[in-house]
């Protein structure tokens, strides 16, 4: 039930900085989809104490940004990733929802690099009791605009990460796990 409230809570206040950010902006905004590789990782069970490697999978996601100003927009954020541990068979899902924050710089050759954060409720589920906790993520995305100024093929690199969660039996944490996507970015 705690996990539910902690999911509302970021649901709202995201709304809440998407509604404020498009009075302040004429409306501007950008959505993108993207999708690739998540790495290799290492998540620690305790207890009983376990660390366990996990192997390449992968991940998408949609992200919708505001921007409060020139260079800087808040937006939202659902992912999605699917990984297994080493030797196992056993497939993990990675659910995310969250807000992020991203500076918008863009260079002489016309590309944007974007850097940014990520703060998510995270729920991981497989072959043991669910498991949720609290993301904190960061990337850095790079935009090369189309020929309609409001669309780009975009890249990303970043990670995932879980400092707090677990669920009855286990806190379940792990360092960031690094990731890479690409995708296509439209707006208005």
């Amino acid at each position: 039930m705690r996990h539910w409230r902690l999911m509302n809570f970021l649901v709202i206040i995201t709304i809440f900085f998407l509604h404020a950010s498009l009075s302040a902006q004429d409306q501007q905004w950008s959505g993108s989809i993207k999708g690739g590789v998540l790495f290799p990782g290492t998540v620690t069970i305790d207890p009983p104490g376990w660390d366990v490697d996990t192997e390449t999978g992968w991940i998408i996601n949609a992200k919708a940004d505001a921007l409060m100003s020139p260079k800087f927009s808040l937006g939202a954020l659902i992912g999605f990733a699917g990984t297994s541990a080493e030797d196992s068979n056993d497939g993990t899902s990675i659910f995310n929802i969250g807000a992020t924050m991203k500076a918008w710089f863009q260079m002489q050759n016309g590309w944007y690099l974007r850097p940014g954060i990520l703060l998510s409720y995270q729920s991981i589920t497989g072959d043991f009791d669910d498991v949720t906790g609290f993301n904190a993520g960061a990337f850095v995305e790079i935009a090369s605009p189309l020929k309609n100024k409001y669309s780009a093929i975009v890249g990303e690199l970043g990670f995932i990460s879980q400092p707090a969660g677990g669920n009855s039996d286990a806190d379940v944490t792990f360092a960031p796990i690094f990731y890479i996507q690409i995708g296509y970015e439209f707006g208005g």
